[in-house]
């Protein structure tokens, strides 16, 4: 039988990793164009921007911009081999909390958190090239 004590402290460190991110309770979903999605599955956002295989792409807006063969590289290993010197650390990057990893690689919702209103969705106000500068360096 487990102490209370014991219990005390499991509870303790469960609801730490919880608000440290590391173990989350469940997705959030959230309204994104009318339709109810999971805020942090990237695979559903390729669905979704880029049509499923054979599929044509009618759930996206007109104005979306989404191009697979011009936006910004996805599923990619951070940072990328040889040019670590190029971009933050991933120490670093984890710690600000801004940019999320899925096995240490880039997907959409690395950049884009569909529960807000900035403009396309990215995890910050993108003036300039603020949002590119919280992985690149140069």
């Amino acid at each position: 039988m487990i102490s209370s004590g014991r219990k005390f402290a499991m509870i303790l460190i469960m609801a730490g990793l919880v608000l440290m991110g590391a173990y989350p309770l469940h997705a959030r979903q959230v309204v994104h164009y009318k339709f109810l999605v999971e805020s942090e599955d990237a695979q559903k956002c390729i669905d979704c921007h880029y049509g499923e295989e054979g599929e044509s792409n009618s759930r996206c807006s007109k104005n979306c911009s989404i191009d697979p063969e011009t936006s910004h590289p996805i599923a990619k290993k951070y940072p990328p081999r040889g040019k670590e010197k190029e971009y933050i650390p991933i120490k670093e990057l984890r710690k600000k909390g801004l940019i999320k990893l899925e096995d240490d690689k880039i997907t959409c919702v690395s950049c884009h958190d569909v529960a807000n209103n900035i403009a396309y969705h990215t995890v910050v106000e993108d003036k300039g090239t603020y949002l590119c500068k919280l992985c690149h360096i140069r």
